[in-house]
């Protein structure tokens, strides 16, 4: 699962954009909104200017989030009620998670692609006519869809999975993509060192950590798999000693 997030000055564009009905490839349903008149795009974007005006020195009041899951997941999501319901969930978990609460927001699944997504577009201008911070909502982002990931139980994708071709990565790259891979996935399935350590000894990774000079101090974590070794914070930051220690706890 992960989340686009984008920051508009106009509604009208992306209204129709996120809720384009008429076009036979997205196929448009608009699955669930608030406090807008749902009656047509144009009434849509007018309910969110009219709020927005409350603030009007804020220039670009429009959030935009394209919140897309794993072609892996598509059977979590039938084209279907139950489908529907997940998706419209787990979209607003996501914004309680992101501290987005009581403004006006429209959801709108497509279907123009293999993967489930849909169109999260909502007012940065509260119903109080307070603004919304989006103050390090890239960092926040990644947290809770990590978070909802497992939550829910939905496929992990390995990072930058999508831009790699397995079969055009030399030897040495591959060995560094699969251990990558493999290190990154066991650190989204475990809560505690422990797990790590077992779901890591499953998959035949060897972990060594790395000690300062003449102390007991431990300054780094290595990755090793088929006799190619590797330091965590090469492979991927979030494979860092201090990283890791953030996520499964201090050693």
């Amino acid at each position: 699962m992960i989340a686009k997030i984008k920051t508009r000055v106009d509604f009208g564009g992306i209204v129709n954009y996120a809720n384009d009905q008429k076009n036979k490839k997205k196929c448009a349903t608009l699955l669930a909104h608030e406090g807008v008149c749902a009656i047509s795009n144009k009434l849509i974007a007018d309910s969110f200017c009219l709020q927005a005006s409350m603030r009007p020195k804020v220039k670009s009041p429009v959030k935009h989030v394209s919140l897309a899951f794993s072609s892996q997941d598509i059977s979590r999501f039938p084209d279907n009620e139950e489908g529907d319901a997940l998706m419209v969930e787990i979209a607003k978990k996501w914004m309680e998670q992101m501290g987005i609460r009581n403004t006006q927001y429209i959801i709108a699944r497509h279907h123009d692609t293999k993967h489930p997504h849909c169109h999260l577009v909502f007012n940065r201008i509260d119903n109080k006519g307070n603004l919304i911070s989006d103050s390090n909502e890239r960092i926040r982002n990644a947290k809770v869809c990590r978070t909802l990931t497992k939550e829910y139980g939905l496929y992990f994708a390995p990072k930058n999975s999508k831009a790699r071709n397995k079969s055009r990565l030399r030897p040495h790259q591959l060995r560094k993509y699969n251990l990558r891979s493999s290190v990154l996935d066991a650190r989204a399935n475990s809560h505690s060192w422990n797990d790590f350590f077992s779901i890591l000894k499953g998959l035949g990774i060897d972990m060594c950590f790395n000690h300062a000079e003449n102390s007991d101090k431990i300054r780094g974590i290595s990755f090793s798999q088929d006799e190619y070794s590797m330091a965590g914070s090469k492979l991927d930051r979030d494979l860092s000693f201090n990283s890791l220690c953030a996520t499964l706890g201090n050693m």
